[in-house]
């Protein structure tokens, strides 16, 4: 047995170096196929397939790996991948009874918490799930951006006439992570809902380099002053903007902002 085992993982570890040079599912499929031929009674091969299927959309093939994977070693063993079928086919009570079980065996394995959290969420249990993303944060060895964003949404989503808590998670993933522009662009937006203009302008000035002082970057920044009352330095960044613009080539995107400066410039002589 393990000499199977040894073999496994070698094999895996081969799969996954060639999954890395040729990413197509077709190919891994293939590879994992070819293992499984190789050795049937591998339990990690089975897992290895249910796994490609789930995330292929194919979750009844998916299903029935699993099924033969907890018939060739411990069932728990399966716990994480079943929690992904059910998450995956909206059984979200079993899927975060699934990641529990697992966790029993892999304390603090991180995806399990973090999928737990999606499945707390998705039951609308908010203070469960905010629980469990703060686990996943501190397991996380590099926690995606998209996560903590996803958390501080949900802090909004708790609480909408609260916006302290999803700015302190914000803060929080840039301290760790960096200054990045989806990020901080969220906390710029809540800072304006709560009329906080000069928490916004701070915000969204520390994005500038980031994003390159882009077109977007101007337009909006030139929205916050003049919500702010400055209107003088948004018709700075507007003047700035509309010289970077005719120096660009022009594209729906870019027409639609032309468009949009007109609105805020008329705006402007109706204040």
């Amino acid at each position: 047995m393990k000499v199977l085992q040894k073999l496994v993982v070698l094999a895996l570890a081969g799969c996954s170096l060639c999954s890395a040079a040729h990413p197509g599912i077709v190919t891994r499929f293939e590879q994992v196929d070819e293992l499984i031929e190789r050795y049937p009674q591998s339990q990690p091969l089975w897992l290895k397939r249910a796994s490609l299927s789930i995330q292929h959309g194919d979750l009844k093939s998916a299903r029935k790996d699993l099924q033969q994977a907890a018939q060739l070693g411990d069932p728990v063993e399966t716990a994480f991948q079943m929690g992904l079928l059910h998450f995956k086919e909206g059984e979200f009570k079993k899927s975060y009874e699934d990641f529990e079980s697992y966790l029993k065996r892999v304390p603090g394995h991180a995806l399990s918490y973090l999928y737990r959290a999606k499945a707390a969420r998705a039951m609308g249990q908010f203070d469960l799930a905010i629980e469990n993303f703060e686990i996943y944060f501190r397991q996380s060895s590099n926690p995606h951006p998209g996560e903590y964003l996803a958390a501080a949404r949900l802090q909004v989503e708790k609480s909408p006439d609260d916006y302290g808590p999803a700015l302190q998670l914000i803060d929080q993933a840039i301290r760790r992570l960096g200054l990045i522009p989806q990020l901080q662009r969220y906390a710029t937006d809540l800072e304006i809902h709560r009329r906080n203009f000069a928490a916004a302008i701070e915000r969204w000035d520390s994005a500038e380099l980031a994003l390159g002082s882009s077109p977007e970057w101007k337009f909006k920044a030139a929205r916050i002053h003049t919500q702010a009352g400055q209107f003088v330095r948004a018709q700075q960044l507007i003047l700035l903007l509309k010289d970077q613009l005719r120096e660009l080539k022009p594209t729906p995107a870019r027409q639609q902002l032309w468009q949009e400066i007109g609105v805020l410039e008329r705006a402007w002589v109706q204040l």
